[in-house]
């Protein structure tokens, strides 16, 4: 599976490092590796966490927040390796780009298998439809509501179709590709999705997409659209 490398800016590199410097204080020989996965999220590995080992991480956390930098996940080699079919999706995006900031490589040869992958885009994709359905019912008329609902939904569907173009062996770094990949690969409206991919950096924009005849029932059955391209694996 191709992979797409994560960059850090120097001062996410930065704090990264001190972050590990952190670990491995407190850890000490049972730090693993420290791994960024994303501009602010890390997984922190190590041979066995204890509770005196979060009580001593703790008071560090404000500060690598206020460095921007969300507190990291910490598991064993071992979790991660069992828990591949449980988070699929997750893990697979840790794997498929990241970057060792300190320490050994603690993932081996290990992948979810694409029954689990599959499965999860499924159950995914079901709720991401049921989810928009729902909140355009309880939304009803109060225009607010609508433009909130709709604001909100940009981020879950860059996830969905991220995940999707990933199992197709096709990833796509940027919005622009996952449109091309949701035009060509499942049929969706291409216009549609480009505009809801934009309100996760522009929100204000929701509103003038509700205001244009029929978006929103483009947007529900591009919503439906994407479930039945999932569904239809199973047959």
């Amino acid at each position: 599976m191709s992979t797409i490398p994560l960059e850090l800016s120097a001062v996410a590199r930065r704090a990264f490092d001190r972050l590990a410097a952190d670990l491995q204080r407190v850890l000490g020989d049972r730090f693993v590796a420290l791994v960024a996965y994303a501009p602010t999220r890390s997984a922190a590995f190590c041979r066995r966490i204890a509770a005196d080992d979060l009580q001593a991480l703790a008071p560090l956390a404000d500060r690598w927040q206020r460095e921007g930098l969300d507190p990291p996940l910490l598991l064993t080699p071992h979790e991660f390796q069992r828990s591949l079919d449980a988070f699929p999706l997750e893990y697979d995006a840790i794997l498929e780009r990241h970057v060792l900031i300190a320490g050994t490589v603690p993932f081996g040869s290990a992948r979810p298998g694409d029954a689990d992958i599959r499965r999860a885009c499924e159950v995914q994709a079901q709720a991401f439809l049921i989810h928009l359905r729902q909140g355009w019912l309880q939304a009803a008329d109060h225009h607010d509501e609508q433009v909130t609902l709709l604001q909100q939904s940009g981020a879950p569907l860059r996830t969905l179709l991220t995940n999707l173009a990933r199992l197709d062996q096709s990833p796509h770094s940027n919005d622009e590709g996952l449109v091309m990949f949701g035009t060509t690969r499942i049929g969706l409206p291409g216009e549609v999705v480009r505009e809801v991919l934009r309100l996760e950096a522009a929100p204000d924009l929701a509103p003038g997409l509700l205001a244009r005849p029929g978006f929103m029932n483009a947007y529900l059955q591009a919503a439906e659209t994407v479930w039945s391209y999932v569904d239809a694996w199973r047959a």
